[in-house]
């Protein structure tokens, strides 16, 4: 797509965590980050990887928004903390916290980039409502070519055949916030090691603490990728401090609240 046909995204940083833990995952992260170079201009884009050894090839797609940020970690994939080393990098008013398997609906994305830059009723915003999940040719056909269209004639109401509900609301995926607001609520809880209560954590902490956080009334769209791991890995976690964590921050005192709020962003000063 001409540069001058792309929707732009206003200066604005978008952070990507990832860790290579299967060829699937690897093919869905190249698929997300063609699909944001083909659709859109003005941003940078941090992806922050975390392993042993770094698996992320730079020159596959050759794309000069991308700052690959390497992490050495071989323990449980540190999702929180690699996206708060993302805001350290940042510089924009507005962050974008991007999955890399997640496919926004382009007009929902800026709208959210205006709101928060110019608006004064959100300080964060999910640029959809419900989570589509998409495989088979459906899927194949978006990774060979990602233009957001392919995914735009999907009717939520009534799904073709390789596309299910995977979530009917959620929180994270993408998620837009002033960057001023997520450094004073203390950012992602980095406690909280590997995927599953993070988002969940840090929507209710938020909250308590006066983030306005809002949501647009669209699909987002989920790249499909091994769906048994996924119901193994939310049953391992169940009665671990992931999962009790978005509980414990209703159970705790205000003043509880906003102690924690401070030790958390002492990470960005």
């Amino acid at each position: 797509m001409a540069e001058a046909n792309k929707t732009s995204l206003r200066d604005i940083d978008i952070i990507v965590s990832y860790r290579e833990a299967n060829e699937e995952r690897r093919e869905n992260l190249y698929t997300v980050l063609a699909h944001l170079g083909r659709t859109y201009t003005d941003y940078r884009l941090w992806l922050l990887e975390a392993a042993a050894t770094p698996s992320f090839d730079w020159r596959r797609l050759d794309d000069p928004h991308i700052r690959h940020v390497f992490v050495p970690h071989d323990g449980p994939f540190p999702k929180s903390m690699l996206y708060n080393t993302g805001v350290r990098l940042a510089r924009s008013p507005v962050i974008c916290f991007h999955d890399a398997d997640s496919i926004a609906q382009p007009q929902s994305l800026r709208a959210c980039i205006d709101a928060l830059m110019e608006g004064q009723d959100s300080d964060a915003l999910c640029p959809y409502w419900s989570v589509i999940n998409v495989a088979g040719a459906l899927k194949q056909g978006f990774m060979a070519d990602p233009d957001y269209g392919r995914l735009a004639t999907i009717d939520p109401q009534q799904l073709p055949e390789d596309a299910i509900v995977l979530y009917p609301n959620a929180n994270g995926g993408i998620v837009l916030f002033k960057r001023s607001e997520y450094i004073r609520v203390g950012g992602y809880n980095a406690r909280l090691e590997g995927w599953g209560g993070e988002d969940d954590e840090l929507l209710r902490r938020a909250s308590r603490l006066g983030v306005r956080w809002h949501s647009m009334n669209v699909p987002m769209f989920h790249l499909h990728h091994d769906s048994v791991s996924r119901g193994e890995h939310i049953e391992r976690i169940r009665d671990t401090e992931n999962a009790r964590a978005p509980e414990a921050i209703a159970d705790m005192s205000q003043e509880e609240v906003e102690a924690l709020a401070v030790e958390l962003s002492a990470f960005f000063r």
